[in-house]
């Protein structure tokens, strides 16, 4: 199966939200302007994650999952709202949209079994308010062209140890994270935007004893070998970003 070099996932609310952290209060250097900073991480509640070695229970075991990440951006409604209907804010009357700020744009490799992000997104100023929306681009910035790279432990039927499978693309990605209520972005606290990866969703319904080893006994799954596995694999990520609201900055949403 052929799958297109871009991709584009529309998440609708209810599949997805963009949780707030709301942290204690810190000095603003920039007046009237809120501070906002970025984590994505990854959660399962079906297999295990294992970024130190751990030894676990459980058949699937998550050993390496990254992203490349290029952009990330909170909009408004009313900056949606323009958006859908062609119409721009252009203030200075330079020919740009005043309000399409991106709040962090490089290249962003993100490990999402830690929740670290190199380089560090960092932190945004932007205009206090409530923002309905993040979009997010992910491309092939990582080393060896790869856009995400997913490796776990699992043993496949009529096996007795585990093998090593190694899933990665590197297709151009857009997630557009809605929320119907919006998010209210403080200028009184520091703001942290918390995005989750489900790893349970990116396999789901996915056969992993079809998949065949190279003859180093790694399965590697992407567009050139289990093609049908990785168009599985592809279908899920419009629904693999899920989130909520984590009050006491634990890193788990509490609802």
């Amino acid at each position: 199966m052929k799958m297109e070099n871009q991709i584009k996932t529309i998440v609708f609310a209810l599949l997805m939200a963009f949780g707030l952290i709301l942290e204690s209060c810190n000095k603003n250097n920039d007046p009237g302007l809120a501070n906002v900073k970025m984590e994505m991480k990854a959660t399962t509640a079906l297999s295990s994650i294992n970024p130190g070695g751990r030894t676990t229970a459980t058949d699937l075991v998550f050993t390496e999952v990254k992203v490349g990440v290029t952009e990330i951006e909170l909009e408004t409604l009313e900056e949606n709202q323009a958006e859908d209907s062609g119409e721009i804010d252009d203030e200075d009357g330079d020919g740009e949209d005043d309000n399409e700020d991106v709040e962090f744009e490089g290249q962003f490799t993100v490990d999402l079994l830690t929740g670290i992000s190199t380089p560090d997104f960092g932190v945004a100023n932007i205009a206090p308010g409530v923002y309905e929306e993040i979009e997010m681009d992910l491309e092939p910035i990582m080393a060896g062209g790869l856009t995400m790279f997913v490796a776990f432990d699992y043993t496949p039927a009529g096996a007795t140890s585990p093998v090593r499978y190694e899933y990665s693309n590197d297709y151009e990605l857009e997630f557009e994270l809605e929320s119907d209520a919006g998010i209210e972005i403080s200028d009184a606290t520091a703001n942290q935007l918390l995005v989750v990866f489900d790893l349970d969703a990116l396999l789901a319904g996915v056969d992993l004893d079809a998949a065949t080893a190279d003859s180093d006994g790694v399965v590697r799954i992407n567009d050139s070998s289990n093609a049908t596995i990785a168009a599985q694999i592809a279908n899920n990520l419009d629904s693999v970003m899920e989130g909520g609201e984590d009050d006491d900055g634990d890193g788990e949403f509490d609802d």
